[in-house]
């Protein structure tokens, strides 16, 4: 019998500040129940090294940004390596038997655009297949990160220019690490807390309870909306919104203005992050069901991702990047199919209520047994990781 494990955003670091992949002991363990099944293939469903917040990516240049990209350093593997020997140990050893399939991510792309990144990779993990996505013809599976679906983490394209426009999330990150992160004095777990609050509309609450334990003597939250909209003036921001919203770029000037426009700002993201929090639910979870149904047109979200139109009928779809596990069986053209996402085992930062956040992780995998006929099992494991109370 044939085995597909899944699994999905470990985010695994190179150590640095950003870096709060924990769970390698854990992984092995799993890994290590697999390994010597020569029937097995391991789908790591993107975003497993974070690339995005390395410190050796953190200067390259977005506004050239496939030339940027082939520039970066074969050795940030070595550095993963390094601080996260567990993790290879675990895919070579699984490597050895079964094939690995490592569908890339938003935050681990540019494993596809650095052949020198890639190779190092290959050189170190033996079976290792790196795509941009995966088709099953015979299982009519489809395996795809997700951030395709999601306007601030997908791909674009300037159509006077034909260059490729990174999503407006990865320069959010990178700004805010150089002008938010770096300026303020809180211990280094504080400072990578904020990237895990869930949902995200919480972060306006977890500011503010985080400014009076620490007794800052700043307003965190004002600080960090002002950069916010400090970094949608420059002109990368601004050119993704031109890309991606023309209409609404011209309003920018109104959103953006110093005389006034700072409070609407803070009232514009407030609203959007509430609308993300509307979506919670996995809003992938809809995207999956019309590619089950045939309704959706995939090529149009696929920029930036090597799109050879070799999908045919898919009867299941896994999933990942918006770090909620996930297991659900549709009936499209009166027969069933399933959309799995793996969730994330990265931390999660969670209100539980009034000023009282707890830290977790749910390490979440799926497993395919293919004989006959398609056996799913899913599994989650929670961590309580700590857990601060404050009045």
């Amino acid at each position: 019998m044939e085995k597909y494990l899944f699994l999905s955003d470990l985010h695994v670091g190179d150590g640095k500040e950003k870096d709060d992949f924990e769970q390698d002991y854990y992984f092995e363990k799993l890994l290590k129940d697999f390994s010597d099944n020569s029937n097995i293939s391991l789908f790591i469903v993107g975003d497993v090294f974070e690339f995005v917040e390395s410190k050796l990516t953190l200067e390259i240049d977005l506004s050239n940004y496939e030339k940027a990209i082939k520039s970066i350093p074969e050795n940030i593997i070595d550095e993963y390596e390094k601080n996260h020997p567990f993790v290879f140990s675990a895919l070579r050893k699984i490597g050895k038997n079964g094939k690995i399939y490592y569908i890339v991510g938003n935050h681990d792309y540019y494993l596809l655009k650095n052949k020198k990144l890639s190779e190092r990779l290959l050189e170190k993990i033996p079976n290792l297949y790196i795509k941009p996505y995966y088709y099953d013809e015979r299982l009519k599976l489809l395996v795809i990160h997700g951030n395709q679906f999601d306007p601030v983490n997908r791909f674009s394209v300037n159509s006077n220019t034909g260059e490729l426009v990174p999503p407006l999330g990865e320069y959010i990150v990178k700004y805010m690490m150089k002008n938010f992160d770096s300026k303020i004095d809180l211990p280094k777990q504080i400072v990578k807390d904020y990237d895990n609050v869930r949902p995200t509309l919480d972060l306006f609450d977890w500011f503010n309870v985080i400014s009076k334990k620490y007794d800052l003597g700043i307003d965190l939250l004002k600080f960090w909306i002002d950069e916010f909209l400090n970094m949608m003036k420059t002109s990368e921001a601004k050119k993704w919104m031109k890309v991606n919203y023309p209409f609404w770029s011209k309003f920018s000037k109104v959103f953006l203005n110093d005389f006034g426009g700072i409070k609407f700002g803070e009232f514009i993201i407030r609203m959007v992050m509430h609308f993300r929090t509307l979506k919670k639910t996995d809003y992938l979870s809809k995207k999956a069901k019309k590619i089950l149904s045939e309704k959706l047109d995939l090529g149009k979200y696929m920029v930036g991702y090597d799109f050879q139109n070799d999908i045919g009928k898919v009867d299941g779809i896994v999933m990942g990047h918006i770090h909620k596990h996930n297991f659900k069986v549709f009936t499209a053209s009166n027969s069933p199919k399933f959309y799995i996402n793996c969730g994330s085992w990265k931390p999660v930062v969670e209100k539980i209520k009034g000023r009282v956040f707890h830290k977790k992780n749910e390490l979440f995998y799926a497993v395919l047994n293919v004989g006959k006929d398609i056996e799913i099992i899913t599994s989650t494991v929670n961590m309580l990781k700590s857990r601060e109370v404050i009045f």
